[in-house]
């Protein structure tokens, strides 16, 4: 068993103050801390009180001067207080910048295809010599609309309805393409005497392939492709512009119409 350590007085005098040093500080922090309280709270109180008054000041400032009136020049008119200014929208703006941009926009593609038959006539065209070959093309149309040509002639707003209808071209169609890959060239067919392969000049092959692309036009034309790739051309529009005038206006619908 260990012997308890005997302090002298002067040791256990020293102790004493050092407590007594350590208890005094952790009295002034608590003291420090205690002593500012008051004025948290009323801070807090003043601002509790203060605060909401400079925003109910503020709206009411803005419901004083507010009116219904619409804002001339403008389009749409969000929110009109008076001196303090004003909300208002432009629907031409919007869909003129944005058309600038899209310019042309591919609304609808067709496949169309068509067999040729080329024939090789032999000796005093008789059947027996005469040789045989069927070509198939396979080609795609693309139709567009062409947006760079809006102008605000074509857009225009009714307030009461809080519709906007937007004119635009009809759908155009392109180019039939035929790609090489995409032609298939058949087996030849030979009378009983006809023998070697069928011999065409380039001139002659691209004759019969504008022949096909013609009858592949007729084909378009007899299915109503065009009308078909107007109906697309109002859609396509309709959502490519539609959530713009939402954004400005949620209440406000978007109509498409053919000029």
């Amino acid at each position: 068993m260990a012997d308890d350590k005997i302090y002298s007085e002067e040791e256990l005098l020293e102790k004493v103050e050092q407590a007594a040093a350590k208890g005094a500080g952790k009295g002034r922090v608590m003291s420090g801390i205690l002593s500012s309280i008051p004025t948290l709270v009323i801070l807090a109180i003043i601002a509790f009180l203060v605060i909401p008054k400079i925003f109910a000041l503020n709206d009411g400032l803005k419901g004083f001067f507010k009116t219904d009136e619409p804002v001339e020049g403008h389009d749409m008119t969000l929110e009109n207080y008076g001196i303090l200014g004003y909300e208002a929208a432009d629907f031409e703006e919007a869909i003129l910048g944005d058309s600038q941009k899209t310019k042309k926009l591919e609304v609808y593609e067709q496949e169309v295809s068509d067999a040729a038959t080329t024939t090789d006539t032999g000796l005093f065209n008789l059947s027996v010599f005469t040789k045989n070959q069927v070509i198939t093309y396979y080609g795609t149309v693309v139709y567009t609309v062409d947006l760079s040509s809006l102008s605000k002639s074509d857009i225009s707003y009714d307030e009461e309805t809080k519709i906007v209808t937007l004119k635009i071209p009809h759908a155009q169609q392109g180019e039939i393409n035929i790609p090489e890959n995409k032609i298939q060239v058949g087996d030849t067919t030979r009378g009983l005497l006809a023998f070697g392969e069928m011999n065409f000049t380039m001139e002659q092959r691209n004759e019969v392939q504008a022949g096909a692309r013609e009858k592949m036009q007729e084909k378009l034309n007899e299915q109503n492709a065009q009308e078909t790739a107007d109906k697309f051309a109002k859609l396509v529009v309709w959502e490519t512009y539609s959530p713009i005038i939402k954004a400005i206006g949620k209440d406000v619908s978007l109509e498409v119409e053919f000029r």
